[in-house]
């Protein structure tokens, strides 16, 4: 359970920058969420993001001198993690700031920064582990997997918080499951990948099977795309049970998926 930090950062970084994103486009789109419901959100995300700092620190070997960390930007990928994860943040909480003031104007222009910048931090995250010393990692597929948790959690949450407060029935289905099936196709393309790689490859796809965890993200995977299917085939079903619920699997589903990915990676 030594990355367990690492799972919960990357699980909830991921989650911010899609709910951000879709929450953003919402406001762009002028939906109508309640200034008091919109706040909420927000807030919620900025709770997460700060949880996400706090939890990832947990696994420096000297928590307090993380912010050493920052001092190889030119030539560390973790570094620039760091940068633009907290200046995503920081732009979230600008963004946060001028929905409480009703300046649609500056919300439009700080979305469009935030989520370029946030776009980054999730690259930069992903660069982190594409090394060959890894052959697992070492691919398009872990940049993949990263903004598909993006795309797969953050919707979903915002759209849950938005059902939560009986306010509008946003049909974010009809987002989850072509991301759903990405991920599926994403899924198969890599494990072929591996299977036909170096015998470290072979060997961390063999581990991955093994597990038991693989096996409840399949189930947990294929009962959030059921529930999607319902709601995208009955507009009865886009509720705060059926949102709920989704995004509760899912989120088990990603984060057995991340654990996998940290445990069962061999080195060459």
């Amino acid at each position: 359970m030594h990355d367990l930090p690492l799972v919960i950062f990357t699980v909830i970084s991921q989650l911010l920058l899609g709910g951000f994103v879709a929450f953003w486009w919402l406001d762009r789109t002028k939906v109508g969420i309640s200034k008091n419901t919109g706040l909420l959100i927000l807030l919620s995300l900025l709770a997460l993001g700060g949880i996400s700092l706090l939890v990832s620190m947990l696994h420096l070997g000297q928590p307090l001198h993380a912010y050493r960390a920052i001092l190889n930007f030119g030539v560390s990928w973790l570094s620039r993690e760091i940068v633009f994860y907290g200046a995503f943040l920081g732009f979230i909480l600008l963004y946060t700031w001028f929905w409480y003031k009703e300046d649609a104007a500056k919300r439009g222009v700080i979305g469009w920064i935030a989520s370029v910048i946030g776009v980054i931090a999730i690259f930069s995250s992903a660069k982190i582990y594409m090394i060959p010393a890894i052959p697992a990692w070492d691919s398009a597929n872990t940049l993949y997997a990263f903004f598909l948790t993006a795309l797969l959690l953050g919707p979903l949450y915002v759209a849950a918080c938005l059902a939560i407060r009986r306010e509008q029935a946003v049909n974010i289905s009809r987002l989850s499951i072509p991301a759903l099936i990405a991920a599926a196709i994403v899924a198969v393309v890599y494990f072929s990948t591996l299977l036909a790689g170096l015998p470290e490859a072979v060997e961390t796809a063999k581990l991955t099977f093994g597990h038991v965890f693989f096996w409840v993200r399949v189930v947990t995977f294929l009962a959030a795309s059921a529930l999607m299917l319902l709601s995208y085939k009955n507009s009865g079903f886009r509720n705060v049970k059926i949102y709920s619920a989704a995004f509760a699997v899912l989120l088990a589903s990603e984060c057995l998926g991340r654990f996998l990915f940290y445990e069962t990676a061999v080195h060459l």
